[in-house]
């Protein structure tokens, strides 16, 4: 059987089993809530067993048989935050973050009602919300086998929604995205974009020789604007064969970043920006195989990963 039938079959069995499940839940309110992380309260209790027996299953994993998911619910406090709550529970905050749509570490969570699944794994939405689910998409493979696509509720106030999740076994966030959630400092260059080569070694798309990728590249229509990723002085804006149309901007004495391939330039030299400022717009320019913004960060003269400065809009 080819992987993407037997995926679609599992799919539609997960999926009706855990409407079953989602039925009865509804009848008795919700989610089990756990109302406190702690081994002497018995829906956590019952919730670390389910963990175990999940991670029992992804360690024993027969083919076409779907490891168990079992979802709880849980009310975050006021000094709770995102990796204590995963640390206390033995799952992965990528799981909790992911299926809850926590698009930062630094995202407040008191007084929120969030969704605790038992399976170690990612859980990608629909479509992205923002830019740092854009991200997470665009890392992982449609059309991987192992996905498991089912609904889940979630309460705002007095009304419950229903939408689609699909989970992705065992898997967690990759380089880029976990850099890009752990540190945010600097906002994202693009209303939306999509990471086509990571910051490292890789294998130039023009000439095919190895070389280190000093930033990273945002594949983006064409015309699509530029942000300035901080406040800043522009000190450069120019052509040269390799970068074709870019700006750099300095912004505290220490870091500097550069945008280019740009189709056109917006700014002046010399010119003081605030965060978010239009500096240009997404082309092709110099050394490019097609419209995309090639974004970097130095830090007293050296490239950094900019996807552990940078944060959603």
């Amino acid at each position: 059987m080819k992987p993407r039938a037997l995926r679609a079959i599992l799919s539609t069995l997960f999926a009706a089993i855990t409407l079953v499940s989602a039925q009865a839940a509804d009848r008795a309110g919700g989610y089990p809530r756990i109302p406190e992380l702690s081994s002497t309260d018995p829906v956590f209790r019952q919730y670390s067993d389910d963990v175990l027996a999940a991670r029992m299953a992804l360690a024993s994993q027969k083919e076409g048989v779907p490891p168990p998911i079992h979802l709880y619910s849980y009310l975050a406090r006021k000094d709770d935050d995102l990796l204590a709550i995963a640390a206390r529970l033995s799952i992965p905050y990528d799981a909790i973050a992911s299926i809850n749509r926590i698009a930062s570490v630094t995202e407040p969570l008191a007084g929120r009602m969030l969704v605790i699944p038992t399976l170690p794994a990612l859980y990608l939405p629909d479509k992205a919300n923002n830019t740092f689910e854009s991200l997470l998409l665009s890392s992982f493979d449609p059309d991987d086998p192992t996905i498991l696509s089912f609904m889940i509720r979630e309460q705002t106030g007095d009304t419950m929604t229903r939408r689609a999740v699909h989970c992705i076994p065992d898997a967690k966030f990759d380089g880029t995205v976990r850099a890009f959630f752990l540190t945010p400092t600097f906002r994202f260059p693009l209303p939306v974009g999509v990471v086509t080569s990571s910051f490292g070694m890789r294998k130039n798309p023009v000439t095919g020789n190895l070389v280190f990728h000093h930033g990273i590249d945002l594949a983006a229509p064409r015309g699509t604007p530029v942000s300035a990723c901080a406040d800043g002085t522009v000190i450069y804006t120019g052509y040269d064969s390799v970068y074709g149309n870019h700006v750099i901007i300095r912004h505290d004495g220490t870091r500097e970043s550069i945008y280019g391939h740009l189709q056109n330039i917006k700014i002046e030299l010399r010119e003081k920006v605030k965060s978010g400022t239009i500096i240009g717009t997404v082309g092709s320019t110099g050394q490019s195989t097609g419209p995309h913004l090639h974004f970097e960060i130095h830090e007293n003269g050296v490239a950094k990963n900019p996807a552990g400065f940078i944060k959603g809009n």
